[in-house]
């Protein structure tokens, strides 16, 4: 009691100094819709009281939606995992949700993936316990009990090899990455193991021969909506530039460009983040792309295309879609 009341007094101390530097960090956003909350951003230490009081607010929270979250404050990740367990509700993951995230998720009784964003950038992350400076802080993780915290909260089913090598990565950019058994179709595996010393996609990392259903990351395969996805800036953008219908996305063979370069690039493109823009000219010689950015990435891709071209152009693909015609 006396470890926990200490680190909670360091959490609290440590947002109020860095309310003093003007630097204060955000903690998770949190949004109602009916019987459901989503979870979103940074793990702070605020948000085992924010989470009480939304189920001090509806008692009939019975979902709970994490997304897009790097992780952050460890004690709170397990806290906040506890709660939801003790409530008996169900998780889901929409994007990423990595490190303290991670065991928010574990908390949820039934455990699933969404739909919100692409099956191959939908994935829960594990790893260790980090200082300041992104390396493993091994006293924290052994204090923290995080080894038989995994293999309870995973029903049993965590593979404690896998959990050892996890907890044990030395760097906080690593992760043991588990993303829909489906993936595996496509991707050859759905487990992908990265030691965070080099950058590098998720998806061409180590693969892990299991999957996040026998493991105890999911307890189920149904990909469900979450109530705002439509709200979603990348659904919004696939509605408004939705396929033309001229080629598959991945399909090179019409990509109208004649020059060897044009198709290498386009290549890059298609691992480049969302939201992100293919620009192409008449010439078939010239083209542009921009990826990720608050920038408008169309505008940003018509603009470069164009001054390599010196004339018009327009836009090949957008996000996931074609829209050439």
């Amino acid at each position: 009691m006396q470890q926990i009341t200490l680190h909670r007094l360091c959490a609290v101390a440590a947002l109020a100094l860095a309310a003093v530097a003007g630097n204060t960090a955000h903690g998770m956003e949190l949004a109602t819709h009916g019987n459901t909350i989503v979870l979103s951003g940074p793990v702070t230490g605020t948000e085992l009281v924010m989470v009480k009081d939304a189920f001090a607010a509806n008692p009939k929270i019975d979902l709970v939606v994490l997304r897009n979250s790097h992780g952050g404050d460890a004690w709170t990740g397990y806290r906040v995992g506890e709660l939801l367990r003790d409530a008996g509700v169900t998780t889901a993951v929409s994007g990423y949700c990595i490190s303290s995230c991670s065991r928010m998720f574990l908390g949820g009784k039934n455990r699933l993936f969404t739909d919100d964003y692409p099956a191959d950038r939908t994935y829960v992350g594990f790893h260790g316990h980090y200082d300041a400076s992104g390396n493993l802080d091994r006293k924290s993780v052994g204090k923290g009990g995080l080894y038989t915290w995994i293999l309870k909260y995973s029903d049993g089913k965590a593979d404690p090899d896998l959990v050892m090598r996890w907890i044990a990565i030395e760097k906080n950019k690593g992760a043991a990455n588990f993303f829909h058994p489906d993936v595996g179709a496509t991707l050859g595996n759905s487990v992908f193991f990265c030691d965070g010393l080099t950058a590098q996609k998720v998806t061409s990392c180590e693969p892990i021969a299991t999957n996040a259903l026998d493991r105890g990351v999911v307890t189920d395969l149904r990909r469900i909506a979450s109530p705002d996805q439509n709200t979603l800036p990348e659904r919004q953008r696939a509605q408004q530039f939705a396929p033309s219908g001229y080629a598959a996305l991945d399909d090179l063979g019409k990509l109208p460009l004649a020059a060897p370069a044009g198709s290498e690039q386009y290549q890059r493109y298609l691992q480049a983040n969302l939201p992100r823009a293919f620009a192409v000219a008449p010439t078939r010689q010239h083209w542009a792309w921009v990826s990720g950015g608050a920038e408008d990435v169309n505008a940003a891709a018509l603009k470069r295309c164009e001054e390599r071209a010196k004339q018009a152009c327009v836009l090949y693909s957008v996000d996931n879609n074609v829209v050439y015609r």
